[in-house]
């Protein structure tokens, strides 16, 4: 009964899991066209297409099971009957094979449902221990009770009523001997290529099936945390804006426009790349520059900007709101946190294989690098993302000392070609 209730639990939580991933990925949409991690062993899209057209019951998950059992015992017992039946000519031998080899496969399944689980509450080499002692015990009892079985229906010798009789020749036709390459050739290929085929369908396809649908909540996961970048930098962003631009317009009406169109091209960008996960670093930069524009009308001369950037980096594709994080913590934790302010400096060029991109501050710094991750979401989701998309290997790289500013460099691999000015 406890096996059972288990067994629903079960059934209840995959269907749980696949009504949620078909949700998510009905509300996001997402058909973008994302490069996949070093390693990956399959195409997402295409997986999750299929799974979209041939869904996989969760219902069926304990019949399925139980059909590889059966399947796969059919195909081993197969096997050793017609090797039976070539050797000894004997049909009746052969049926008896494949009888004695269903009748394993149910005392197996006997075994998974109501005692191997009992030793769920010991330790892993007890509990393994255990099923094997358990497991080899009863497969050792039927198949003495297969021998006897044999004996006494078919009228052969057993272990309990061994040939006594004296030694016998046996002969060998010619033709058995001629023809015994061809047989042993042929006898594998059917029962074979039942196991293949069954243990593809049943379990290495549903192993990628399931990759593939954890690949794509995660993607899901990604863009709602990309969603809440872009939510957390719309309110304080905008309010700290309109202070600086309320303090410019007597002051300096000029600037005060300027700051507008600045403001106005920042989240121009927000809006237009809102369901776009890869831009070429030339749109970061443009909006890292109007960002920039912006916080120096605040800071004033406390904030000095440079840039440096190689052309052939600027048509480079890299994801999308991956730099203004970085440059916001720099202004934010950095510079402005420094009495005679600073300067941010960014730089961008290709080497070797790789895009290298540096958001340098001369601010105040930090003694330990890895605090920059608790300072907001923003940089939690650079990290986050560049590690699901490229790997840990391109985690940033955060360098920062105390009184003489911070560092972060990021890296990223030229998987894609260079997009063309259209």
């Amino acid at each position: 009964m406890s096996t059972s209730l288990q067994g629903v639990r079960e059934q209840r939580a995959v269907q749980s899991e696949d009504s949620l991933f078909e949700t998510t990925r009905q509300q996001t949409g997402d058909r973008s066209e994302t490069p996949h991690a070093p390693g990956s062993l399959i195409d997402t899209a295409a997986v999750v297409d299929t799974m979209a057209v041939h869904p996989i019951s969760s219902a069926a998950s304990p019949l399925l099971q139980i059909g590889f059992l059966y399947l796969a015992g059919l195909a081993i017992g197969l096997h050793l009957a017609l090797v039976h039946l070539y050797l000894w000519g004997s049909p009746r031998a052969f049926f008896f094979f494949l009888g004695a080899t269903l009748l394993s496969c149910t005392v197996i399944l006997a075994l998974w449902i109501w005692v191997l689980p009992r030793f769920a509450h010991l330790t892993f080499p007890i509990r393994l221990v255990a099923q094997v002692f358990t497991s080899s015990f009863a497969i050792a009892a039927l198949s003495f009770l297969t021998v006897e079985a044999n004996s006494f229906l078919f009228g052969g010798h057993s272990i309990l009523n061994p040939y006594h009789g004296p030694d016998r020749t046996i002969t060998i036709p010619a033709s058995a001997l001629r023809h015994a390459p061809v047989i042993y050739f042929l006898i594998p290929i059917v029962p074979t290529a039942i196991l293949c085929v069954v243990g593809f369908n049943l379990h290495w396809w549903r192993i990628l099936v399931m990759q593939a649908k954890a690949r794509a909540l995660e993607n899901v996961a990604t863009s709602a945390q990309l969603a809440a970048l872009r939510a957390q930098i719309h309110p304080h962003f905008f309010f700290n804006s309109l202070n600086s631009i309320a303090q410019l317009i007597r002051s300096d009406p000029d600037q005060a426009e300027r700051c507008v169109e600045r403001l106005a091209e920042v989240f121009r960008y927000l809006l237009s790349r809102s369901g776009t996960e890869f831009v070429p670093l030339e749109e970061e930069l443009r909006f890292a520059h109007a960002y920039l524009e912006i916080e120096k009308a605040r800071f004033g001369d406390e904030l000095g900007v440079e840039w440096d950037v190689d052309p052939a980096a600027r048509h480079r594709l890299v994801p999308s709101l991956i730099l203004q994080p970085l440059v916001e913590n720099a202004v934010k934790h950095g510079i402005s946190k420094k009495i005679d302010g600073g300067t941010l400096t960014v730089r961008a060029h290709v080497e070797s294989k790789e895009l290298l991109v540096e958001v340098e501050d001369s601010g105040v710094g930090f003694s330990d690098g890895t605090r920059l991750y608790e300072q907001g979401l923003g940089l939690r989701s650079v990290r986050d993302r560049l590690v699901r998309l490229y790997g840990e290997t391109y985690r940033p790289q955060v360098e920062s000392a105390p009184g003489q500013g911070t560092v972060v460099r990021l890296r990223f691999p030229l998987t894609v070609n260079r997009v063309t000015s259209q």
